[in-house]
């Protein structure tokens, strides 16, 4: 299955845009970030989050020495200051091995195939049919 920004991320707006986090660099080695204009992001503490659902998100948070001159400044952020940024490295490794699996040739077979199989019966019910909503749950119903 698709995430949500599987469609977005092949656009050349998308991978043009400097202040997306996608299109910069990460060094594992030295646990820093490289923005297109080469300015270094720090590493400055870890937090936590917990969903509804009890999932716990760690978030890793990064900030630049100094974004003062920066031509590209504009375009990265709204801020005033310096540029941070707040980063889940668990679900950018899920989101990197979710794009390989979608792009390999068994992948790419099952995303056809399920674009045929039952996608184009909730479209037929969708458009032709008038369905709108879908209330009922269970068998009984």
């Amino acid at each position: 299955v698709k995430y949500a920004t599987y469609h977005r991320e092949n656009t050349k707006a998308w991978q043009q845009d400097v202040g997306r986090m996608d299109n910069w660099t990460y060094l594992a080695d030295e646990d820093r970030w490289l923005c297109p204009a080469g300015q270094q992001l720090l590493f400055r503490r870890e937090s936590k989050e917990r969903t509804e659902s009890g999932y716990e998100i760690r978030h890793r948070h990064y900030r630049s020495t100094s974004c003062e001159g920066c031509p590209l400044k504009v375009n990265c952020t709204k801020t005033a200051g310096d540029r941070e940024i707040k980063v889940s490295l668990d679900y950018l490794r899920y989101k990197q091995q979710a794009r390989e699996r979608l792009k390999s040739e068994e992948g790419y077979a099952l995303s056809v195939r399920r674009m045929h199989e039952p996608e184009s019966v909730f479209g037929q019910m969708k458009n032709n049919r008038g369905f709108r909503r879908f209330l009922l749950r269970g068998l009984q119903k």
